[in-house]
C-alpha cells in the first residue's frame, strides 16, 4: 500500500511540531509494507535528520520553509497539495495536524485526519486571534472532520466530546493515546539557559499563552501562597504567546501585584532547554479548560517532578493518579494544592511513585504501530 503523510507546520515550538516530530522519529524505526510519502519542511526535517534511521520504504517531499507561515502552508494543502497527491497517484493521505485538504474528497483520495483539539465546538470564545479568523478555522476544521474517512483523537474524553457535539458516527473515530519519549530525559539532552539560577526554588508551568490556560489564576493563586507562606519561590512560565492581547493582561497583573522579580517568562523557548526545567523544579503546574491530550504534565512526571494540574476535560484520564488537581476557577483551591505539593514530603513521594508506572503507560512505538493500522484497514 503505498499513501502519504503531511507533516508540513508551524517552525514555532507547539504541541503540533512535537507531534510531527516523534511521530516521524518513531516512523522511521517501524516495520513498513508499502510505501510512505512525507511531506515535511526542510527546516523540520533538517533539525531531526540526524535522529532518522533510514528507511527504504519512506519518501520524502521536502518543502519551502516559507510553508511554515500559517496563510502559506494553508494556500499549499488547500489548492496545491490535492494536485501533487493525484499526480503522484497517492490515493490515501493522513493529515495530523486539524485540517484536510478539502478538495482530496472531490478527487477521491481518502483522508484519515488526526483532531488534536476540541476547542472550537466547547471554548470558542477563549480561542485565540480575531472572531472572523476564529470562525473560519472552526469552519475548517468542522468540514475537515465531515469530509475525512475516518478520524483518530487522542482521548476517551475528546472522542465522546467530539462525538455529541458535531453527531458523528462511533465507528468512524479511533482513540489513539499519544507517546512520551522518555529515552530524550537525560542529561545528555539538556540545554542551559543563560543567566538563569537552577539553584533557586521555582515551581514551573509549561502552556501555550491562551485564555483557556487560565493563566490569570495560576498568577493569583501564586501571589496567596507567597502572601501567606513568606516562601522564596519563583514562577516560571514557558510559554508561546499565541495572544497578544492576553499576553499583555498577564504582564499587568504581574506588575500590579508587584510580582516582576518573582515571575520569571521564557517565550518560545526550545523543547531542548525544558527536561532541566522540568528535573529542578519543585512543582510543575498546569491550567486549561479543555486539553485533548496533553504533552506536558508526561513530560514533566518523566523528569520526576511532582504534577498539579486542573480537573478538565481529558487531564485527569491523561494523568490519572500520578497527579494531583484542583478547580481551575478556584484560586484558593490552587494555592492550597500548591502547599500541599511543596510541603508535604508523604504527599510528594506517593505521586511521584505513582507517575513512574503512569508514565510507562504512554510511549510513540504504540502511537506509531496503531495509527499505522488504522490508516491502512479498509
Amino acid at each position: 500500500m503505498k499513501f502519504a503523510i503531511d507533516l508540513v507546520c508551524t517552525s514555532n515550538n507547539s504541541g503540533s511540531k512535537t507531534y510531527n516530530s516523534k511521530f516521524l522519529k518513531y516512523l522511521c524505526s517501524t516495520k513498513i509494507d508499502g510505501e510512505i510519502i512525507i511531506y515535511i519542511c526542510k527546516g523540520l526535517y533538517t533539525s531531526l535528520e540526524n535522529e532518522l534511521i533510514d528507511n527504504k520504504n519512506i519518501k520524502y517531499e521536502i518543502k519551502s520553509n516559507k510553508l511554515t507561515k500559517p496563510f502559506n502552508r494553508l494556500f499549499w494543502m488547500q489548492f496545491i497539495l490535492p494536485f501533487d497527491l493525484k499526480k503522484k497517484k497517492i490515493n490515501i493521505l493522513y493529515s495530523p495536524l486539524n485540517i484536510i485538504p478539502l478538495l482530496n474528497k472531490f478527487l477521491r483520495i481518502k483522508t484519515i485526519l488526526c483532531l488534536h483539539s476540541n476547542l472550537p465546538w466547547v471554548f470558542f470564545e477563549k480561542m485565540p486571534g480575531n472572531y472572523l479568523r476564529n470562525l473560519f478555522t472552526k469552519f475548517l476544521m468542522e468540514a475537515s472532520i465531515h469530509l475525512s474517512e475516518k478520524l483518530i483523537v487522542n482521548s476517551d474524553f475528546a472522542k465522546q466530546e467530539i462525538e455529541q457535539k458535531l453527531n458523528l458516527k462511533k465507528s468512524k473515530i479511533k482513540r489513539i493515546y499519544l507517546g512520551l519519549d522518555k529515552d530524550s530525559n537525560n542529561d545528555q539532552n539538556e540545554y542551559y539557559i543563560d543567566n538563569f539560577d537552577y539553584s533557586q526554588n521555582y515551581i514551573l508551568s509549561v502552556l501555550s499563552c491562551v485564555k483557556y490556560h487560565n493563566i490569570e489564576n495560576l498568577i493569583l493563586a501564586f501571589n496567596k501562597l507567597k502572601t501567606n507562606n513568606k516562601i522564596n519561590h519563583k514562577f516560571v512560565i514557558v510559554t508561546q504567546v499565541l495572544d497578544q492581547e492576553y499576553y499583555i493582561v498577564i504582564k499587568r497583573l504581574i506588575k500590579s501585584h508587584n510580582l516582576t522579580d518573582d515571575v520569571i517568562i521564557f517565550k518560545n523557548l526550545d523543547q531542548a532547554y525544558l527536561n532541566k526545567l522540568y528535573r529542578l523544579s519543585k512543582l510543575y503546574l498546569f491550567s486549561s479548560y479543555c486539553e485533548v491530550f496533553g504533552f506536558t504534565s508526561l513530560e514533566a512526571m518523566s523528569n520526576r517532578c511532582n504534577v498539579l494540574i486542573s480537573n478538565t476535560s481529558s487531564l485527569p484520564e491523561i494523568n490519572s493518579d500520578a497527579a494531583d488537581y484542583f478547580d481551575p476557577d478556584n484560586v484558593s483551591e490552587i494555592e492550597n494544592k500548591m502547599k500541599l505539593n511543596l510541603f508535604d514530603e508523604n504527599h510528594r513521594k506517593k505521586l511521584l511513585q505513582n507517575s513512574i508506572n503512569r508514565i510507562n503507560f504512554f510511549n510513540w512505538e504504540d502511537t506509531v504501530k496503531q495509527t499505522i493500522n488504522f490508516i491502512k484497514k479498509p
